[in-house]
């Protein structure tokens, strides 16, 4: 809801966030904007836009360029606003089996800074998280801007309402209240500190849909795969979650009849596509400490790769095939250690999709942002509150 007349003292603090909020997404979105542009394109009356202008200008948010016409004709040039994201950033982190993936990006969404490192102790524990975001936030302090959020994802079950991690074998985490947990323990670096928690395909999938391969698209399938195998899955522009937060668990969706998986059960997806199915099919074992990225560039380095992976192949054109007759993606992305795979895996994928009863218009492509993809969804997130009108700038520090 837009409020158009002027913001005055009885005006509520939800109507001038909200309203600030749509200010924003239109400079995020566009190029230079005029006061009157702005005004013309939200609805918002002159004095609305004003005053919010004058807000953001004090926040340190907006800079004008008043050497520059905003429109034809012969009268004095207009001033153009454009959205200053210096002041303010996103923290995403993104917790691995054997990595740690952190990105921060300023309040239009341009990186700041992106690195990732290996754990030292396997698995990590929370304190390990804990540490990295308050050296990471430090390092943002340094340069004078704000964190409006941070937020983690991880490769489980979360509940994001609670901001937990219901179940993560694979790092050995089960009913963790992460969220409470580096809110605490970051109260004296960042006091209020909005901390999110979600799963780790539902941040790639957002990523790879504003800033990846697959942007303009508002329904697409992510697939990560590394031991396991999980999905996101974007749905009229939003994800997908599901009535318990479970869609895009698709590891264990039963697509052959043998190969046991970790779960007891046989003809899992990811026991048959994951790095325990990469290894059956390909007889390559996994050395010591490689991560499943660079296990998946070795397996497409053999010399008879195609021959070899067959059998993945497979229980990817069935899986993949299933999620597109399910969900009727645009497009199917393929991330993590697929990504290495993409020679093998896309054309086989494609061709399956368009002569199946999909039909053809399904488009499968390796993600753009590899290794970069939760972490950055995850920061994504991290200013979702703030363009959508639910949290105030603050200043910076």
């Amino acid at each position: 809801m837009l409020h158009t007349g002027p913001v005055g003292p009885g005006a509520t603090d939800e109507v001038r966030r909200r309203n600030t909020a749509v200010l924003l997404r239109l400079l995020r979105d566009g190029s230079a904007r005029s006061r009157a542009d702005l005004a013309r394109l939200s609805g918002l009356a002159k004095a609305t836009v004003g005053a919010i202008v004058g807000d953001l200008e004090e926040l340190g948010v907006i800079l004008e360029s008043p050497q520059l016409r905003a429109g034809p004709g012969r009268g004095r040039p207009g001033t153009l606003l454009r959205l200053d994201g210096s002041r303010h950033a996103g923290v995403g982190i993104e917790v691995n089996v054997d990595y740690v993936a952190v990105t921060v990006l300023d309040l239009t969404g341009a990186e700041l800074w992106f690195e990732r490192t290996t754990w030292a102790d396997l698995p990590p524990a929370t304190d390990q998280v804990l540490r990295l975001a308050r050296h990471h936030l430090a390092r943002l302090h340094a340069t004078g801007a704000a964190a409006l959020g941070l937020t983690v994802a991880v490769p489980g079950l979360i509940d994001r309402s609670l901001g937990q991690v219901v179940d993560a074998p694979n790092l050995g985490w089960s009913e963790e209240p992460l969220a409470d947990r580096l809110t605490a323990g970051l109260a004296d670096l960042s006091p209020g500190l909005a901390v999110a928690v979600d799963n780790d395909a539902n941040c790639a999938a957002r990523a790879e849909h504003l800033q990846g391969v697959a942007v303009g698209e508002t329904d697409l399938v992510y697939l990560t795969g590394t031991v396991g195998l999980g999905a996101g899955v974007i749905s009229g522009g939003e994800v997908l979650r599901g009535a318990r937060g479970l869609a895009g668990e698709v590891g264990h969706l039963r697509v052959g009849t043998d190969q046991r998986c970790a779960c007891g059960r046989t003809g899992c997806w990811e026991a048959l596509a994951g790095q325990r199915g990469l290894v059956a099919a390909t007889g390559l074992e996994v050395a010591p400490d490689e991560d499943p990225v660079a296990y998946a560039a070795r397996v497409a380095a053999l010399p008879d790769a195609e021959v070899r992976l067959r059998p993945v192949v497979e229980a990817m054109v069935r899986g993949v095939t299933g999620l597109a007759l399910g969900l009727d993606p645009a497009v199917v992305v393929l991330g993590g250690a697929f990504v290495p795979l993409a020679d093998v895996l896309v054309p086989a994928l494609e061709a399956a999709l368009d002569h199946g009863f999909t039909g053809p218009g399904t488009r499968v492509a390796p993600s753009s942002l590899g290794l970069h993809a939760a972490s950055v969804g995850a920061a994504l997130d991290a200013l979702d509150a703030t363009y959508a009108g639910r949290r105030s700038l603050p200043r910076a520090v």
